[in-house]
């Protein structure tokens, strides 16, 4: 195994290395989704997103090296934020502070913190019933393998509070015991690519805010711009 010293590299290649030694899923530069996700939020139906963020305490898992999952929590008006990330966590927290820095007086300022810590260690942290949880990007191929997976699906379960989403883009992370629902949208950089998001949650989160949603899903993403 490495010693560590691949996590202070600027080459993502080298962590990815170490991170597949360490065998806890595997360092991806991530930020892409969370990105067009947090892009869409700033059109008119995307802002549906801001309906499920506000007043919640957002969590990130994987949050990669990019600052759009504390961007999108901020403009939301999110309680505040955590990135989770063990092999970006330098990246992260100098990337949300440049994001805040950048926009200062533009998007407002939530409380956050970057926990250099494997998802599902976080998770079995957190209590029950508090959080929002976000996942974006986190895909069967960079996570240990299917137990891992269903534990990280148990805590997310465990831990999502009740009137709120597990929201997911491109993960495979898939909590049996919560409804989902899927939608579609067009991506604000490139219209021709349709991006998929999909919400898990239970009746209350549904009770709230399904009629909104499944309007969305109604018109369709040809719909959304």
């Amino acid at each position: 195994m490495g010693n560590g010293k691949e996590l202070k590299s600027r080459d993502w290649r080298k962590r990815l290395s170490y991170s597949i030694d360490q065998g806890k899923g595997f360092a991806a530069p991530g930020g892409e989704f969370t990105r067009t996700l947090y892009e869409w939020s700033l059109t008119g139906q995307g802002s549906v997103i801001k309906d499920l963020f506000c007043g919640q305490r957002v969590v990130e898992l994987g949050a990669g090296m990019m600052p759009y999952g504390y961007a999108l929590s901020a403009v939301c008006g999110a309680r505040n934020f955590v990135a989770v990330e063990p092999f970006y966590s330098d990246l992260q927290e100098s990337s949300i502070r440049s994001f805040e820095k950048k926009n200062r007086g533009i998007v407002p300022r939530i409380p956050f913190k970057v926990a250099s810590i494997d998802m599902l260690d976080y998770l079995e942290g957190e209590a029950d019933g508090i959080l929002c949880v976000l996942a974006c990007g986190i895909e069967d191929c960079i996570l240990p393998g299917p137990i891992y997976r269903k534990k990280v699906e148990g805590e997310i379960e465990r831990t999502l509070r009740p009137d709120s989403f597990f929201v997911s883009s491109h993960s495979d992370l898939c909590p049996q015991s919560l409804s989902s629902m899927e939608m579609f949208y067009r991506r604000p950089s490139n219209h021709r690519v349709i991006d998929r998001l999909r919400l898990h949650g239970g009746r209350e989160a549904f009770e709230k805010h399904g009629r909104k949603l499944a309007s969305l899903t109604e018109k369709g993403p040809a719909s959304t711009f």
